[in-house]
């Protein structure tokens, strides 16, 4: 009998302690998930990393459930306990980068064409101006806006060197159609433009921005440009539209032999996000003061280098506007095509007597963005009350 339990106790001395790999990495991804997800709460020039953090969201989201689904079939319960909570708490976020509409939820097609408007945000890279290769072939660009037919078209970089489009190779084969389909347009050396089916008056956003120098970007210098459009829609209707492209993150600047940059910058792309984050801040508090000086019926457009629920994305929608994607659209539907970045930074947003009733984010075109294509109806009468997330 005293044999035995020594060989027990001897038992007992020698079993492994049970790895506790997977709790410790469940419990990281949770808290990092989260912080992620709410980091666009945190202005950027009291925190530096949260900015980074939020790009950061979809990444950690992704591993958070990859380990949930880890957990579930090893059957470690207290490794899923704290994913299915930071799942939970971030729902609300993930809305916004993954809405789900489904035909029995979508908004009725209004009867009347006259009801509806087609608009497209686009950044169209100057129509490729500056590639060798594409700048004296008609632009498939400028085809992929056409064969979309919207009723307003919203550019960013859409003129380069204060060229007329007649005067680009790439756009001049199409000006014949665009000037029958579009009588109304508005090309700025600022680089937006407007092609209109509706006349309209346009006013720029706050005092003129310093742009591109002829050698890129310096310390001195922002990509940050905004303009408005006072469109006379039918029946007397009003619509104000809102035009933009906040500071870019400039990652391809040196980085082509088709672009030299000016020695005042770091080379530094970790330095040039730095400081892409701190000018979107301003320029988002500018854009937003216009807003809140507007009409009721406001579609606001554009380039925002950044993601939803961004600090920038927070600061422009307010808690009056809606997110056209969010209302009308499906899936992730990133924009923005290169430097292997699988991010949605163009964004439709919106309020007043107005319900996004479809969106697509169409492909193709010589761009490194994607657009965003919007349906509205113009004559919706009620107002929901917008998700403050």
């Amino acid at each position: 009998m005293a044999y035995q339990s020594h060989d027990y106790r001897h038992y007992r001395r020698k079993k492994k302690k049970p790895n506790r790999t997977i709790e410790i990495l469940a419990v990281i991804a949770a808290v990092l998930t989260v912080c992620c997800a709410y980091a666009g709460r945190i202005n950027p020039e009291s925190f530096l990393p949260a900015p980074f953090l939020m790009l950061a969201f979809m990444p950690m989201f992704i591993v958070s459930l990859a380990l949930m689904l880890v957990a579930l079939l090893w059957r470690r319960w207290f490794a899923l306990l704290p994913l299915v909570v930071a799942v939970a708490v971030v729902f609300p976020v993930t809305r916004l980068y993954l809405p789900f509409n489904t035909s029995e939820t979508a908004p009725a097609i209004p009867a009347e064409r006259t009801s509806m408007l087609k608009v497209m945000t686009y950044n169209v890279l100057a129509f490729n101006y500056n590639d060798p290769a594409l700048s004296s072939v008609p632009s498939a660009t400028m085809r992929l806006i056409l064969d979309a037919d919207p009723d307003v078209v919203l550019l960013q970089e859409g003129a380069a060197g204060g060229l007329d489009w007649a005067d680009m190779q790439s756009v001049a084969p199409f000006m014949g159609e665009i000037e029958k389909r579009y009588p109304y347009r508005h090309a700025g050396s600022d680089g937006l433009a407007i092609m209109s089916r509706y006349p309209f008056a346009t006013h720029p956003v706050g005092e003129p921005q310093h742009m591109r120098s002829p050698l890129g970007y310096n310390r001195d210098m922002t990509s940050y440009i905004a303009r408005y459009y006072d469109l006379q829609l039918p029946d007397g209707k009003q619509l104000r539209l809102f035009n933009f492209r906040l500071q870019s993150y400039n990652l391809s600047f040196g980085q082509t032999k088709h672009v030299r940059v000016s020695p005042e910058v770091k080379p530094s792309a970790l330095e040039r996000m730095r400081r892409s984050f701190t000018l979107r801040g301003d320029n988002a508090t500018q854009l937003r003061a216009a807003i809140d000086a507007s009409p009721d019926n406001v579609i606001v457009c554009g380039d925002m280098n950044d993601v939803p629920a961004s600090h920038v994305y927070r600061v422009i929608r307010g808690n009056d506007l809606r997110d056209g994607w969010c209302d009308a659209g499906n899936g992730y539907a990133r924009t923005y095509n290169r430097h292997h970045l699988c991010y949605r930074i163009d964004h439709v947003l919106y309020r007043g007597n107005l319900l996004a009733i479809a969106a697509e984010r169409l492909t193709g075109g010589s761009s490194d963005h994607y657009p965003l294509l919007l349906t509205f109806d113009i004559d919706y009468n009620h107002h929901p009350v917008v998700d403050e997330n």
